[in-house]
């Protein structure tokens, strides 16, 4: 896609919500767009794909809640477009399925203003999916029936003929029909359709969040009230349903049903997110801690270190961008190290020294500085020169035990973790509150010390939350504020983490 395309629109589907279902083309659009328009069920995550000085406008609409008018949405396309823009229009699912983006179109037509249509996912299929109900099936439904719900069903004019859709013996997809869902049964059940047909409604299809309640006709109503299920929502109806009993493979998910707190810093939250995302929990990610660059690190000072080294030794990988970052910088490369050795902590460090083409030489089975010290006392360090670049906050122990062994230690503090500013007491007090977390993560001593901070001491609502912390360091420090870690990780990764929290069936509260 051209960057050099000018007062142009793109209506992108961008699917049912779930970025995994989020094409190269609707990317490659976003990547390029200088005004966004969005809506309302567009992941927020996406924007982040746009240029940093692109203008981002919301015009979602939600049932009971039209933010927007539709004449204001065209009006918007229309003022940007002519402003010589290259215009991106978000929509849910397919711009062409019940998105209105026909009638956008249209009015970039009379206006003569070119546009594209790039297609989406529709949550009629992708819903269907991840609820184990496929739309059709050899000898049970040869067509599916797409319908609008969101038109009043009892209106004298409606443009859906109902008596001709409770006939048919195929499937019936319904969208935007919970305001009305009442209306719609009745209207099905009086046409002649039999009451025992089965029904599924699945709400946040495909996201983390999805929940399902399924029946008939003639009990379907009953059960979503008693479910609390509502909008957003897709309604199936037909024998396929059926099949979701073997099917359902998405709600059958190892963590399916969890929501899990992410307190980590935003660079490092994503990987945790997408592994607890994958296995079926629903993530929030609150940052309780923000990794700065020292503000008086000398980049000379950096080097000249490097080169006095006979060993470096990465406890971050936080340490070790920051390094290459000096060395990019000041025009250098891995030739400065020489004839330098690498000691790591952790395969993320170790993954990322790689990524640099550098092979570690010194790597602990177990990431924590223990382990490491444990390692170096097989090597002999006395009189070697050994630079370690590291956090203010980070652990003495490292450098008080090479010392010991005899080596000459080139401490350097290279960044400093904080709380971030959008971090405060009362927000995160009621997040807690409000959300009802299954568990709450702990990756680093200083997650503990800044959610202990955050939550104010209220000891009954920390003693409330189920914590999964990454190792003993971390657990260590918990219990030091008198409380306990229901879950700790064997491997101090995410993908320890997780897998312990598996283990443990998502804590279990």
């Amino acid at each position: 896609m051209r960057e050099n395309r000018k007062a142009k629109v793109f209506l992108v589907g961008v699917g049912p919500g779930n970025e995994q279902l989020v094409t190269q083309a609707a990317l490659d659009c976003i990547k390029i767009a200088d005004i966004i328009i969005y809506d309302h069920l567009i992941s927020k995550s996406l924007l982040d794909n746009k240029k940093p000085k692109a203008k981002v406008i919301f015009a979602g609409k939600f049932p009971g809640l039209h933010n927007v008018p539709q004449q204001s949405i065209n009006m918007l396309l229309l003022k940007y477009a002519k402003n010589d823009n290259i215009v991106v229009r978000l929509k849910g699912g397919d711009p062409f399925l019940f998105g209105r983006g026909s009638e956008e179109a249209l009015v970039l037509k009379k206006a003569k203003i070119p546009f594209e249509i790039v297609p989406g996912v529709s949550s009629g299929f992708a819903v269907a999916a991840y609820s184990g109900i496929p739309l059709t099936h050899r000898g049970i439904a040869s067509h599916v029936t797409f319908v609008t719900g969101h038109e009043d069903p009892t209106k004298k004019e409606s443009s859906v003929d109902w008596e001709k859709i409770a006939a048919l013996e195929g499937t019936i997809v319904v969208f935007m029909g919970m305001a009305r869902l009442k209306n719609i049964i009745d209207l099905l059940l009086k046409y002649g359709k039999a009451k025992n047909t089965p029904v599924c409604i699945t709400q946040w299809g495909t996201l983390p969040a999805q929940r399902s309640v399924t029946g008939s006709l003639d009990n379907i109503v009953s059960r979503v009230k008693a479910s609390g299920i509502t909008h957003p929502a897709i309604i199936i109806i037909g024998n396929v349903v059926n099949l979701r009993k073997q099917l359902n493979w998405f709600e059958k998910k190892p963590l399916f049903g969890k929501k899990i707190l992410i307190t980590r810093p935003l660079d490092l939250a994503k990987e945790l997110s997408q592994e607890l995302e994958a296995n079926g929990a629903q993530t929030i990610t609150y940052p309780l801690i923000e990794v700065f660059k020292e503000k008086r690190l000398k980049d000379a000072r950096v080097i000249e270190k490097i080169k006095q080294a006979d060993w470096i030794l990465f406890t971050s990988r936080n340490a070790v961008q920051i390094c290459f970052d000096i060395l990019d910088k000041q025009g250098q490369d891995i030739r400065i190290f020489n004839d330098i050795k690498f000691a790591v902590l952790g395969s993320q460090t170790q993954n990322m020294l790689r990524a640099r083409g550098i092979i570690a030489d010194l790597v602990p089975k177990q990431f924590y500085m223990e382990s490491l010290i444990k390692e170096f006392k097989k090597i002999k360090i006395a009189g070697q020169r050994i630079f370690i670049p590291h956090s203010r906050q980070g652990r003495p122990i490292l450098v008080e035990q090479l010392a010991k062994q005899g080596a000459i230690i080139d401490e350097l503090f290279v960044y400093h973790v904080e709380a971030p500013k959008s971090a405060n007491k009362q927000n995160f007090v009621k997040l807690l509150k409000q959300e009802n977390f299954d568990i709450i993560t702990l990756t680093s001593s200083s997650c503990v010390h800044q959610f202990m901070r955050l939550a104010d001491k209220d000891k009954q609502l920390i003693k409330n939350q189920v914590f999964a912390v990454i190792g003993p360091i971390t657990r260590k420090t918990l219990e030091n504020y008198g409380f306990k870690a229901a879950i700790e990780a064997k491997v101090y990764t995410a993908s320890g983490l997780v897998q312990a929290i598996q283990q443990t069936k998502g804590g279990n509260k």
